[in-house]
């Protein structure tokens, strides 16, 4: 017969063995998600490249607004770095935007920062159907630039066709 120590050592180990696999599933099931979606991503930013630089911004000014942003382009040249500029909950963000099918590399990082000053923004983001060099990850991380690349791109799209 158990003792009541022995008991509660067992229960104990039933509960933690209960959580690690718990543990195991949810982990299995987030990378499940994030392939998912990575493919998703890389499906709609193969459509998106079909559009032309302008077009692509005029998709992200609705895809943007869409998600409770108000919007405003920028002039089509001499936009100081800045293609979209975001408002919402008090917040500024300059927008800068590259339809791409390879990597965007350090200058976009860079024009965003431009856009971000220039328009007396509070932050700034690149946002791509591509994906981003390893220099502009970095000077992203160092300057608080947020990188949107297709994965999460894809991301923002699928939340809106789920409302819908």
């Amino acid at each position: 017969m158990e003792t009541k120590a022995e008991k509660a050592a067992r229960h104990r180990m039933d509960a933690l063995a209960f959580v690690e696999q718990k543990h195991r599933e949810a982990h299995y099931q987030q990378r499940k998600q994030d392939e998912w979606h990575r493919r998703y991503g890389q499906q709609k930013a193969a459509e998106l490249n079909q559009l032309s630089g302008t077009e692509f911004e005029v998709f992200l000014a609705g895809l943007f607004g869409s998600h409770g942003y108000q919007v405003e382009l920028t002039p089509t040249t001499g936009d100081y770095g800045a293609d979209l500029l975001l408002f919402k909950s008090g917040q500024r963000i300059a927008v800068q935007a590259k339809c791409y099918t390879g990597s965007v590399g350090v200058s976009a990082v860079q024009e965003a920062l431009a856009g971000m000053a220039y328009y007396q923004c509070h932050a700034a983001w690149v946002v791509t159907t591509g994906n981003f060099t390893t220099n502009a990850v970095e000077l992203a991380y160092k300057s608080n630039v947020q990188l949107v690349g297709s994965t999460e791109l894809g991301k923002l799209i699928k939340q809106l066709e789920n409302q819908g």
